[in-house]
């Protein structure tokens, strides 16, 4: 059918072009010119990956939709007429959903979230604590004076309690706020709601088109568990879109890391907490560092078992076989082998008068080849984004520093400078840094186990980390002292907080662009 319309091609004196050359170049549109097609399998991969003829099966989902209720979509698989009915007739997809249903819906809710959601939850935050912070200032917001004994300078209580709370609030439920106010978000791919689960003519018609899905999507998600290369759906899917689209596209979100950064985030915001009660009785010093060092502790346990899992992933990759994966309804083996073999052979990795079985062995070997580099370039080289640091760094220190903020009005100038800028190293520099020394301290040395790798977890996070990080305060609180007094020392502070800060960006961009790239 996409053949016929190049049937008018001849205009301007032009004869019309060979019908199998107007095919070719149909092809060409749907997947690329850099790849080569051969002309006996044509017909059927334009099957497999237009909707022309039946525009009305292409369906997607916004995205509140799929999260509203806390994912209560994801509870169960079985669909129905009202399922079918969240989905509406589109002519593009923004992002098709990778997932499989063994994986509980409260940990999908969780990693879509934090995939989509998480810069406008923090922006608010951020933006709200701040004002809470310049209202305590102007005394527009009044604020509970915290009863200080030995903290360092006089401060209010309401961006630590409130900080991270409001994160979470919004990081869970701004989507249902945002569709209240006509913001109803992307336009997603969800199996349930946009193939017809009741219907058996229609349901068929949309699993022969999931190759279609997957052209008219600008960008996959995989919500990857342990789970995801031992379904045959899956690895599909993945496959498929991998031999549309280019790598960059694919943004894989293990569970499992969004899960860890949650407990992250818990474990920061319990940090927060303790220096505020235990600052009371004890010098805020050894305070700070005394639950630094059990928070650090925490997170390091959280961040190794995510190190594990990530390096677990290349090799269930490397372990795919499509005849052992599993599939929920056996029934549709058949016609996924068909659609594997009908693509190997569109791609001409096979010949075209192999068997299926040959085909299927050349699938296998592209998938455990070419998916591991593809999962660990989508993965990235850190378990956590610097935008996730920085929200670590703003629930540990930066709550903090507002709290400090409003009751430094009747400071002198000169002292106000030398406040922001400490603050501002601890919050973008000191931080960061430090929850990134505690992953690369916690993904080393994997194999070891029991009291070797306690004792390895312990003494890392004492000299890799702590050490490091209270010389770094050190330097930063002696030069703040200083700068009350000498010029230079307040430049020093400046250029300290200006280097550090954009060394960390560019570290940060330099990422994104491998991502973006690859």
């Amino acid at each position: 059918m996409l053949c016929s319309e190049s049937s008018d091609s001849g205009q301007d004196g032009m004869s019309p072009a060979p019908p199998m050359m107007q095919c070719r170049t149909s092809l060409e549109q749907v997947f690329g010119s850099g790849i080569r097609y051969a002309a006996e399998a044509e017909g059927a991969t334009l099957e497999l990956v237009s909707f022309r003829g039946s525009e009305a099966l292409l369906r997607g989902t916004r995205l509140s939709k799929v999260l509203q209720g806390g994912g209560r979509i994801f509870a169960t698989s079985a669909g129905s007429s009202a399922t079918f009915g969240l989905s509406e007739v589109v002519d593009r997809i923004d992002v098709f959903l990778s997932h499989n249903w063994s994986v509980h819906r409260l940990k999908k809710f969780i990693a879509l979230t934090c995939y989509f959601s998480f810069d406008v939850a923090a922006s608010i935050t951020i933006s709200l604590a701040s004002l809470i912070g310049l209202g305590t200032w102007f005394g527009v917001v009044p604020s509970p004076a915290y009863p200080k004994v030995l903290a360092p300078y006089p401060c209010g209580v309401l961006c630590r309690v409130l900080g991270v709370p409001l994160f979470f609030l919004l990081l869970f439920f701004s989507r249902d706020v945002l569709a209240r106010l006509g913001h109803a978000g992307p336009l997603v791919f969800l199996d349930k709601t946009c193939i017809h689960q009741v219907d058996l003519d229609i349901q068929r018609q949309g699993i022969l088109k999931l190759g279609a899905f997957i052209r008219k999507s600008e960008q996959m998600v995989v919500l990857y568990s342990e789970f995801y290369m031992l379904k045959l759906w899956t690895v599909y899917e993945v496959a498929s879109f991998l031999a549309i689209h280019p790598i960059g596209c694919m943004k894989v979100v293990p569970v499992s890391q969004s899960i860890v950064f949650c407990i992250c985030l818990v474990f920061s915001y319990f940090y927060s907490l303790a220096t505020l009660v235990l600052q009371i009785y004890v010098s805020f010093s050894y305070v700070a560092f005394l639950t630094a060092f059990i928070a650090g502790a925490f997170h390091s346990v959280g961040l190794r078992q995510w190190s594990r899992d990530r390096a677990a992933i290349q090799s269930r990759l490397g372990n795919v076989s499509v005849r052992n994966c599993v599939c929920f309804a056996e029934a549709d083996r058949a016609l996924v082998c068909r659609n594997i073999a009908a693509l190997m052979k569109a791609r001409r990795v096979v010949h075209m008068d192999a068997t299926q079985d040959e085909a299927l062995d050349a699938f296998e070997v592209l998938v455990r080849t070419d998916l591991p580099s593809a999962f660990v370039s989508a993965l990235g080289t850190r378990a956590f984004k610097y935008k996730q640091y920085l929200m670590f760094a703003f629930a540990a220190q930066g709550c903090l520093s507002l709290d400090y903020l409003g009751y430094q009005a009747n400071l002198p100038y000169r002292s106000l400078l030398t406040f922001a800028l400490l603050e501002f190293a601890l919050v973008f520099v000191q931080w960061p840094m430090s929850f990134l020394l505690v992953e690369l301290m916690s993904s080393c040395c994997l194999h070891w186990h029991g009291w070797r790798e306690r004792i390895w977890l312990l003494g890392s996070l004492i000299f890799f980390v702590l050490a490091p990080n209270f010389l770094a305060f050190l330097t930063f609180t002696t030069l703040k002292e200083m700068a009350n007094e000498s010029d230079w020392a307040v430049v020093a502070l400046c250029e300290l907080d200006m280097l550090g800060s954009l060394a960390i960006f560019f570290t940060a961009s330099d990422r994104q662009r491998r991502d973006s790239s690859m």
